[in-house]
């Protein structure tokens, strides 16, 4: 019998969870379904690349921020300074995202170096064969295509992702690093800056008297 006064047991432990099972004996079946669906965009694109070209950028949050990927679409002043127009880089096979916004300098020159490179890199089929014309970016002349041998670029990223190194190399401790008071020097940094307005205000009242 139970002592003190506590709640009679009354657990209902009938779950039946036999009927609950979840199998997953189809994985390998859709892992070969992927890869087929794969190879037929691949065939149905060629010669294009499978996919588009996509910008670099942050992840977000602090915590995340340190690794890039590829984000949805390049920004319209990223074209513009690129001489690229956004209908007609989508037409290249460029993603273009005309809500995102450049917030940080470096990102927008990096994004745009890698327009410049796409377009160099760029093999454009004429629309009627033996007659190029020119435009933002000229079309491939025939002998540039006949070099190519029926080459399709089938990577994930058309051009890569620069990943910077997870780990810093190991550097030996000197005797400057030894003698250099961090702490001391991140307080006082957060001292400058708690105190700046109060600084500011006495250096104008001092002004004006």
């Amino acid at each position: 019998m139970v002592k003190h006064n506590n709640v009679i047991p009354n657990t209902h432990l009938r779950k039946h969870w036999q009927n609950r099972v979840r199998t997953w004996f189809n994985q390998p079946a859709r892992k070969l379904r992927r890869l087929n669906h794969r190879r037929d965009r691949a065939a149905q694109a060629f010669p294009r690349p499978v996919d588009s070209l996509r910008p670099v950028v942050r992840c977000c949050t602090q915590k995340h921020n340190k690794r890039q990927r590829a984000g949805r679409g390049f920004t319209l002043e990223e074209l513009k300074s690129a001489k690229l127009g956004a209908a007609f880089a989508r037409s290249i096979g460029i993603a273009v995202d005309h809500r995102r916004k450049n917030k940080s300098v470096e990102s927008f020159q990096a994004n745009v170096q890698r327009l410049l490179a796409y377009k160099e890199r760029l093999v454009l089929f004429p629309r009627k064969d033996g007659q190029a014309k020119k435009g933002l970016v000229n079309d491939a002349t025939a002998e540039t295509i006949a070099k190519l041998g029926g080459q399709q670029n089938t990577e994930r990223f058309v051009v890569a992702i620069p990943q910077a190194p997870k780990r810093e190399k190991a550097q030996p401790v000197t005797q400057q690093l030894k003698d250099r008071k961090v702490y001391r020097e991140l307080r006082q940094e957060w001292a400058n800056a708690y105190y700046a307005g109060d600084k500011e205000k006495r250096a104008k009242e001092a002004e004006a008297k």
